[in-house]
């Protein structure tokens, strides 16, 4: 489930994030009060932490992310925020070392390491309401670390820990291995999917009391995202045979406790929801759009189109409009004005 860094400019910069250690080539930034959300990118051989600042249109590096010696250079970071605010920074290591784990300081503008050994290898970090889970990766990194996982992947280990002491509630196991994971901050339960394609099932685990529910299954789509509100799974796809075209539609349905968006003309790169809507970047070759969906009916209700995103890694939401990441920009879109905004990332981003 951990993505490995696929972009093609992290395989040039490979051997530079291992090899350098110093920061005197990066030039640091200052908005950090401007900064509503952040991301991890390689620059000038160094992975730093970049704030973006919706309102002024702008990225900025903004610290260095410490290294050390045994830090991996192939699975990507992971940067979340938790339901308090708090922007938590998830770097992976070789062999069988557990994650290094980084809380952003905005006040003290600094990345602080959590130093102690509470931290597990390769876990996706998915967090609820006051509580977290630490999801283990799909079976590819579950072959490397069988103390997390089943020989034949038939379960995943979810760590369940409180999201301000960071001790540990519970462990789960989840039936099958799990592809794809998503929360939201109004509740303590996560949506984890488990398959590929028009096979994924998805499991709804209340992180309180560690009980799974199975949810709706795929409904012929080619899942390739989700979201989950509440405890309600999202999935995300384009239907058998899909072409991509000039034209984009999309449809919602509800169907065992689960909603199915199908796109039509293009690729799901992202979707998120909220109580009312929900929200699908989708790629239509060299150009995106971004579309909201009335989460109830259906109905179509705003639609951008962001001209030159040929890919959304990222899609979040913010005070100022949602914020589309791709390899080496970032784009503000406003729904309600129809409007979008693009700019430069100071590097390549690596985190997801």
């Amino acid at each position: 489930m951990r993505r490995k860094m696929s972009y093609a400019a992290l395989a040039v910069s490979a051997a530079l994030l291992a090899s350098c250690s110093g920061s005197n080539d990066v030039e640091l930034g200052t908005d950090w009060k401007g900064s509503q959300t952040f991301v991890t990118a390689s620059v000038a051989g160094h992975t730093v932490l970049v704030g973006i600042d919706p309102e002024a249109h702008h990225a900025q590096a903004l610290a260095v992310v410490p290294q050390k010696d045994g830090d991996d250079d192939v699975q990507a970071p992971q940067l979340v925020q938790l339901a308090d605010g708090t922007w938590w920074l998830s770097t992976p290591r070789k062999g069988k070392r557990p994650d290094r784990l980084f809380t952003l300081d905005t006040a003290r503008h600094a990345l602080a390491e959590k130093d102690d050994d509470t931290t597990e290898r390769l876990r996706e970090l998915v967090p609820g309401k006051s509580l977290v889970a630490a999801v283990h990766g799909s079976s590819e990194s579950a072959a490397s670390d069988q103390g997390a996982a089943t020989a034949d992947s038939e379960s995943t280990s979810v760590l369940v820990r409180d999201a301000k002491t960071w001790k540990k509630v519970r462990d789960v196991r989840v039936p099958g291995s799990v592809t794809l994971a998503a929360s939201d901050p109004s509740s303590d339960t996560v949506c984890l999917a488990t398959g590929q394609g028009s096979d994924t099932k998805v499991s709804v685990l209340d992180l309180t009391t560690g009980r799974i529910r199975q949810a709706g299954g795929a409904g012929g789509v080619q899942v390739q995202q989700l979201a989950c509100r509440a405890g309600t799974p999202v999935l995300a796809g384009t239907p058998a045979g899909n072409n991509r075209g000039s034209t984009v539609k999309v449809t919602l349905k509800h169907a065992d406790e689960a909603t199915v968006v199908s796109v039509h003309g293009g690729r799901v790169d992202a979707v998120q929801a909220s109580k009312n809507a929900v929200v699908v970047a989708v790629n239509r070759g060299e150009d995106s759009d971004l579309i909201e969906l009335d989460r109830t009916s259906g109905r179509e209700l705003r639609r951008v189109a962001v001209k030159g995103m040929d890919n959304s890694y990222l899609l979040r939401h913010t005070r100022d409009g949602w914020v589309m990441v791709s390899d080496n920009t970032a784009t503000v879109v406003n729904l309600d004005e129809g409007t979008s905004r693009t700019f430069n990332l100071p590097g390549t981003l690596t985190s997801f």
